[in-house]
């Protein structure tokens, strides 16, 4: 397997965790009878929490766009340097983007962002090169 799809796997694991810690963090501060509840009446994790949340949301609105760029560098067979660089890139931004977001001083947050997209477009120009 190539390193950038160990990667993909590393993201994985990523999102599965901030999705683990989401989690945990819902049913402590709204409770088991919400979070087990048909949530009709919709409630929003806040603080801190709320943050870890938020943070978990942010990786799977810019997910996408890191598998995409990994499935067409494979399916054009351009898979590079860049490509791993990028894709390495895209998880480690991605890794320090959750405690930067939850405590990290105003503006870490969006260098930690656009480090991913930055990451995101390394492997998409491995296909033109």
């Amino acid at each position: 397997m190539t390193a950038d799809l160990w990667a993909l796997v590393a993201a994985m694991l990523l999102a599965v965790g901030q999705l683990t810690l989401s989690s945990v963090l819902t049913l402590r501060q709204l409770g088991g009878v919400w979070v087990a509840g048909p949530r009709d009446e919709a409630r929003e994790v806040t603080g801190v929490s709320g943050r870890f949340v938020r943070a978990h949301r942010n990786l799977l609105e810019i997910f996408p766009q890191f598998v995409a760029a990994l499935f067409l560098v494979h399916a054009a067979q351009a898979v590079g340097s860049l490509s791993t660089i990028g894709a390495w890139l895209f998880v480690i931004a991605r890794l320090v983007y959750v405690p930067a977001y939850a405590f990290g001083p105003v503006g870490v947050r969006p260098v930690c962002w656009l480090a991913a997209q930055v990451g995101i477009f390394m492997i998409v120009v491995d296909l033109f090169v």
